[in-house]
């Protein structure tokens, strides 16, 4: 039985104003009694990513009976992690239990374990979650984190603690940089003459976001915009709707300085948390070679996490919302020579000068 409630309410712009400290946030893990792998992933993938979160970023987290929801905690960041759970057997008493953390506004990652056939491979069947899972976060309101690990001693495929880490803090912390706001006429004048410049293609990405669901979850917490300029950059805002966004949920950003991990930028709200990789990403593409114009950080159901293009995929996780992020997708990018590539467990990373090649492009991998 699911016992106790609090308001419900899903992010809002008022949440991403500022850099979150580890004491707005509370985290919890809830271990699904129902698998016979509950014990080992505790110990060898909840437990461990927490040692990291609490060392790096202050964050702690406390044991949570499976059917409860945190007792009300008005301005705090509730996140659980649960499972692990086979998401594509997953019972009616886990969807119920889910649903709830997701109604109170809690922020819910799943583990996942797939049983493996006796010989090691994925069972049949399992190509279905590539739409089924999907399906279910929407249904559900949670996030599945996708299982890239291979695990035969258990029979599994699941997911490892740096899954679970930098899935935390991309829903918790999010905000990692250092933020300064400038006023300076000069420069709100050139942030109103680029919200001006760059109405039309805006809504042009909007309207490719709705055509083509470029999202994982939600349209105002998934990917990231930036268009390019001599000094200067114009990026997609924190809790930025993508489906319905103008010029107006974009920022002017000056100037970052990479050892401090700070961005000074004009606008009314803080610049995606994932600014920091595509503003330095945007640099060392100009310093080896043509500064792109746009570069497009996006989601897609079947190719986020789907089995097509998977030599484009990161070698490994990579934490986001970082400056060492950029250099990360600088160098897969010339590893791999193309302009694009898909970060595991973070969406697609698309280089280019319009938004009408990035609309032929949409249509060519998406078909």
């Amino acid at each position: 039985m699911v016992t106790a409630a609090i308001t419900s309410g899903n992010a809002q712009a008022s949440d991403y104003w500022h850099m979150r400290e580890a004491g707005e946030v509370r985290c919890y893990y809830v271990i699904n009694p129902r698998s016979r792998h509950g014990d080992w992933a505790l110990r060898e993938i909840v437990r461990p990513a927490f040692r990291a979160l609490r060392s790096e970023h202050g964050l702690s987290v406390e044991p949570l009976a499976f059917g409860r929801l945190p007792a009300p905690r008005p301005g705090l960041i509730t996140y659980v992690v649960y499972g692990p759970t086979d998401p594509l057997l997953m019972s009616r008493d886990e969807k119920v239990y889910l649903s709830a953390l997701a109604a109170a506004g809690v922020r819910t990652n799943v583990v996942s374990a797939y049983e493996l056939a006796p010989d090691g491979s994925d069972r049949p069947g399992y190509d279905r979650a590539r739409t089924a899972v999907p399906e279910l976060c929407d249904e559900l309101d949670i996030n599945v984190l996708y299982p890239d690990e291979l695990d035969r001693r258990h029979g599994i495929r699941t997911n490892t603690w740096q899954d679970v880490y930098v899935n935390v803090i991309g829903e918790t912390i999010r905000v990692k940089y250092t933020p300064t706001r400038s006023l300076h006429p000069a420069d709100t004048a050139v942030w109103r003459r680029l919200g001006a410049e760059h109405a039309g293609e805006i809504a042009e990405l909007a309207r490719l976001h709705r055509e083509h669901r470029l999202w994982q979850r939600k349209p105002w917490t998934d990917g990231s915009i930036l268009f390019a300029h001599d000094g200067y950059w114009f990026v997609s805002q924190t809790v930025t709707d993508k489906t319905l966004m103008t010029a107006a949920d974009f920022d002017l950003v000056t100037s970052y300085d990479e050892g401090r991990r700070a961005v000074t930028y004009t606008g009314p709200r803080l610049p995606s948390s994932d600014a920091p990789e595509y503003l330095l990403l945007s640099t060392l593409l100009s310093m080896h070679g043509r500064r792109p114009r746009l570069i497009v950080h996006f989601h897609h159901r079947e190719l986020t996490r789907g089995p097509h293009h998977r030599e484009l995929v990161t070698a490994g996780t990579v934490e986001c919302g970082q400056f060492a992020a950029g250099r990360r997708f600088f160098a897969e990018l010339r590893a791999k020579s193309t302009d694009w590539l898909i970060i595991r467990e973070h969406g697609m990373v698309w280089i280019g000068d319009s938004v009408a090649e990035f609309e032929q492009f949409v249509r060519r991998v998406l078909g």
